[in-house]
């Protein structure tokens, strides 16, 4: 390795410990933003099928080992690269972890703001749950019609692991003669140790028992499906959600596809998945997922009835 790639990566990995140990003066801004420029292109929340995708962006550095080793320049680059993705399959509602608030480890510029720009999202909420002296960044929102209820919820500290937390919006959803307020969210657990991911998966579901109405969950949950305690098997059982083939082991979000799958999509029961993939784009060291969603609750129920009917002849 040339010396002048090896100082780099020292430096860095100085800074990244500093990061930790030495907590700072947080940045001058708001820990939670939302904006929606509904006079420029939002548009109603489509009927029928939601397409949203999930992703995490890893700070804009791509592949990079650490966002400290790419300059201003190439972090627009690497975002360019998901902007390009997601204009190239078109989702209604887009979740992001591992998004940059401006920061002085990744540019020093809004991620958030950049990415609903350039992909031709009106609509945004950004929740910045960690916030140090070099970086705020926190998990986001996009979407293309206006939200209903908004929030940023920061879950308790887990030294020495950076804060996490989630952001949730309500949609008003037209969709078999009804209109069904669904709940969104984006959120990311823990990567450091399972007990806190146990802390943050009750708070989760602390908040999200209250919301009456279907739940579409998307995000990084640094969990698997078949390991021990499994932190999404956890979500599903308490919420009451699905998860899409979780046994499939070729769904693979991290790094590689045949690698651990820690991204996730959960959706209410009254949900249902038309179309799941695992999309190849290398974007960051995530793979995005994406999914087609229809709600079958009133089909459900029609079913209900003329089971019931036919058992009553």
């Amino acid at each position: 390795m040339p010396m002048g790639q090896s100082a780099n990566i020292f430096r860095a990995l100085i800074v990244v410990l500093l990061v930790q140990i030495v907590p700072g003066t947080a940045l001058s801004a708001p820990d939670f933003v939302n904006i929606c420029r509904v006079h420029e292109t939002a548009i109603s929340f489509p009927q029928d099928v939601i397409r949203v995708l999930s992703l995490n962006v890893s700070h804009g550095r791509n592949t990079a080992p650490n966002q400290l080793l790419v300059s201003k320049e190439q972090t627009y680059l690497n975002l360019d690269k998901i902007a390009a993705l997601l204009g190239e399959v078109a989702p209604d509602v887009v979740a992001l972890q591992e998004a940059d608030a401006p920061s002085r480890w990744s540019g020093d510029f809004d991620h958030v703001s950049y990415l609903a720009e350039e992909s031709g999202f009106p609509c945004f909420v950004h929740g910045r749950h960690s916030t140090s002296w070099i970086s705020r960044y926190g998990t986001a929102l996009l979407s293309r019609s206006r939200p209903g209820e908004e929030g940023s919820v920061r879950f308790s500290p887990s030294w020495p692991s950076k804060q996490k937390g989630f952001v949730f919006a309500t949609f008003d959803w037209p969709v078999e003669h009804q209109h069904v307020v669904v709940t969104i969210v984006s959120v990311h657990f823990d990567f450091l140790r399972a007990s806190v991911r146990d802390q943050q998966v009750s708070e989760l579901v602390a908040h999200l028992s209250e919301s009456g109405g279907p739940i579409i969950l998307m995000g990084d949950l640094n969990s698997e499906w078949g390991e021990g305690p499994s932190h999404v098997r956890a979500l599903v059982d308490t919420l009451n959600l699905r998860a899409f083939s979780p046994e499939n082991d070729s769904m693979g979000t991290y790094k590689d596809p045949a690698g651990k799958r820690l991204d996730w999509i959960l959706i209410s029961q009254d949900l249902e998945f038309e179309t799941y993939e695992v999309l190849p784009h290398v974007v960051a060291d995530h793979f995005a997922i994406l999914a087609e969603i229809v709600y079958r609750g009133q089909r459900q129920q029609d079913q209900s009835a003329d089971d019931q009917a036919r058992s009553v002849q």
